[in-house]
Order: structure tokens, then C-alpha cells, then sequence
């Protein structure tokens, strides 16, 4: 018999607060939803739309803060994921050291890329 166990267990069986959600999902919707509330009432208020219309603007205005604590990437937060990209984007050179080789050869590998030169195009009898 062949029992297949997960081997991350904490990403299967997370943790719940209310309702199957995590703590981070249950905040981040909580936050969404008062954002969208000030959202619609300040409507409400302000300009004296109808409350199903203003109703309409606070979905848009709830979104990114649900986003933050719902979905995820591989793994990542939308945060950790912008936070990997700036990383990536930082760093110019990758270098690496190899056991074969001598230090004084130089870099082995990097990230820096040159693009090539264009060549210019010939025509000859209307042959490219």
C-alpha cells in the first residue's frame, strides 16, 4: 500500500482564523472592505449618488487590498513578489566562483548583456 504524504504540510493545512481563512486573508479583507466602505459612504456623502452606485466604485477600491493578502505566485505575496523583481533588477552582475578554476582567471559568468551590432543588409538581384 502506498500512502503519498505531502511534504509541506503548513501549505496544505494552514492555519485558520474564520471561515477557512488565514489571518493575513482575513486583515487584508477586512481592510478592503472598510476602504471600500469610506469609499462609498464618502460618495454618498459628498456627491448624493444613489448608495447601489456607489456601491459599483467600492469594488474597484476594495481589489488591491484583497489582492495583497489572497493571491499568491509561486508561493509569494504580491509584496514578496515586487520585493524578488526589485531585487532582480538591482543587482547589474552575477558572478560565481568555481572550485576548477583559479581566482586570478576572472569572472566566470555574468549577467551584464552586450547586444550585438547590426549588420547591415545587401542586396544583390533581389536576393537578401
Amino acid at each position: 500500500m502506498k500512502i503519498d504524504i505531502n511534504e509541506d504540510f503548513e501549505a496544505v493545512f494552514q492555519n485558520e482564523i474564520f471561515a477557512g481563512f488565514t489571518s493575513r486573508q482575513c486583515i487584508c479583507a477586512g481592510i478592503g472592505l472598510l476602504a471600500g466602505l469610506g469609499t462609498m459612504v464618502a460618495l454618498w456623502h459628498y456627491t448624493g449618488m444613489p448608495v447601489v452606485q456607489c456601491s459599483y466604485v467600492m469594488v474597484p477600491v476594495m481589489v488591491p487590498f484583497c489582492a495583497v493578502g489572497f493571491f499568491t505566485y509561486q508561493g509569494q505575496s504580491p509584496l514578496q513578489l515586487l520585493k524578488a523583481i526589485w531585487y532582480v533588477r538591482q543587482t547589474a552582475r552575477l558572478t560565481y566562483q568555481a572550485a576548477e578554476r583559479q581566482e586570478t582567471m576572472g569572472r566566470v559568468f555574468t549577467m551584464k548583456r552586450t547586444l550585438p551590432k547590426k549588420q547591415k543588409r545587401r542586396k544583390d538581384d533581389g536576393h537578401i
